[in-house]
């Protein structure tokens, strides 16, 4: 901050006395300032902060850091007439703004950089933002903490419904992380919506918290209170490179998607928004993404002739998943909404649901032979706990039917998603009772078995 000071001082002096020199009057020069909302935590956007500053001295770069959804909220609000920049991880998040008609239509820049990664455009094809840095998401792990629990490495995304793993993840939920909504949707579009809503029920299950923040995850699992956690790459690879005991992996059938800026068609100060993108995509602002402290994958494929970084270019070939942003962005907020009242809202009647399953299971496999009406009532139940109370049509009608958002605290929702909320949350209640009650029916009579048979 002082460096920052004496900087501006400095060039403030130089205009004053070039004033001086050309006998006019003397006034301090105005500086400038570039709004940009973004979602990117402190350990990334001060790098750039300070570097476009240098570059640029006549302006300030003024961030409104915010989670996805809020950052949203935020540029859609009568407060987002003084916003430049929107800077953010999410395509999603981008295709809401522009279907609102806020994002302006920009240049190409020269980057040497493929069209597409995975199949997944790089820029927007219709120009309304760019991808500046790519991103994958996958596994962070404690070494430490699984070895003095028995825990393996997970391997997929699978490993994770695991019940040796339950009360040991940690999770965040998509409405509060822009990074976990892109995961949630990567597995809702890879496996099918309702395969998808499954493995995502029965992960959460073994969740030992649901964090506020996706940094808190990390944190937690870099301080052994949690065994492991999904998080975004950079993330993970940061807290690796400063703990030799904690490990980030890219578990199979995962994504790499760009991390975009984008300028608002309000933008009040043009020329810097452009500026700043410009060096984005600049070499000096690619080779950044690169420093210890960020530990982002650029989208320059230049950028890794020298780096030790795992190149996402060649990661993504190997796992054919693509993803489609716009059908992300219909149900953007029923999705979020949907996580919240199967998991984050139910996470107690979710961790007993699944526990009584997964007893139920392990005594079914261990039966010989195995009661027929048991195993009938646990896979009754499994298909309860996993189930999903709309399909994915009706996911997209909903969000089109219904004003959803997240209020401010102290604000009451829109009357259509009261009434939704109240629904889901009548089926979720009703869901857990009726798989709870079938589970321990399962569970009595695998119990009782082996008197049967010994007494037979």
């Amino acid at each position: 901050m002082l460096e920052r000071i004496r900087r501006r001082a400095a060039v403030l002096g130089g205009l004053l006395a070039g004033l001086a020199a050309a006998a006019l009057p003397a006034a301090a020069a105005e500086i400038g300032t570039l709004t940009v909302v973004s979602s990117f935590p402190p350990s990334l956007y001060e790098p750039f902060r300070a570097a476009f500053e240098a570059r640029h001295p006549q302006w300030r770069l003024r961030i409104i850091n915010r989670k996805t959804s809020s950052a949203i909220d935020y540029v859609r609000s009568d407060r987002g007439a003084q916003v430049d920049v929107f800077w953010a991880s999410a395509p999603d998040a981008f295709e809401v703004l522009k279907t609102h008609g806020l994002l302006a239509v920009l240049r190409p820049r020269a980057v040497d950089a493929p069209k597409t990664i995975g199949g997944f455009p790089i820029n927007d094809p219709d120009g309304h933002y760019l991808g500046f840095a790519l991103s994958g998401y996958g596994v962070f792990w404690n070494q430490d903490y699984l070895e003095r629990h028995g825990l393996p490495p997970p391997q997929d995304w699978r490993d994770l419904t695991d019940p040796r793993y339950a009360r040991h993840i940690a999770l965040t939920p998509p409405s509060r992380s822009g990074t976990m909504h892109l995961m949630v949707e990567a597995m809702l579009q890879s496996l099918g919506w309702e395969q998808g809503w499954a493995l995502l029920q029965e992960i959460g299950a073994n969740a030992a918290t649901l964090t506020a923040r996706s940094f808190s995850v990390v944190e937690g699992v870099a301080r052994q209170r949690f065994g492991l956690g999904i998080t975004i790459d950079f993330l993970g690879l940061t807290y690796s490179a400063k703990n030799p005991h904690s490990h980030f992996s890219y578990p199979q059938g995962g994504i790499f998607l760009p991390a975009s800026v984008a300028i608002l068609k309000a933008s009040p100060n043009r020329a810097a928004a452009e500026a700043f993108v410009d060096f984005l995509l600049s070499a000096p602002g690619q080779e950044l993404l690169l420093h210890p402290e960020i530990l982002r994958m650029p989208v320059s494929r230049r950028a890794y002739a020298q780096a030790t970084h795992p190149n996402p270019y060649h990661l993504a070939a190997q796992n054919g998943v693509v993803f489609d942003s716009k059908l992300s962005s219909r149900r953007y907020g029923m999705v979020n909404l949907l996580f919240d009242h199967l998991i984050t809202y139910r996470l107690p009647q979710l961790q007993e649901t699944w526990r009584r399953i997964h007893e139920g299971e392990a005594l079914l496999r261990a039966a010989r032979p195995a009661p027929e009406q048991a195993a009938r009532l646990l896979a009754e139940a499994r298909a309860l706990a996993g189930a999903v109370p709309l399909t994915a049509e009706e996911a997209e009608q909903a969000e089109r039917a219904a004003d959803l958002g997240r209020p401010s605290l102290g604000a009451t929702p829109a009357p259509s998603q009261q009434e939704l909320e109240r629904r889901l949350s009548e089926w979720t209640v009703a869901r857990f009772e009726r798989a709870m009650r079938l589970a321990e029916q399962a569970l009595q009579q695998l119990r009782s078995e082996p008197l049967r048979a010994a007494d037979s």
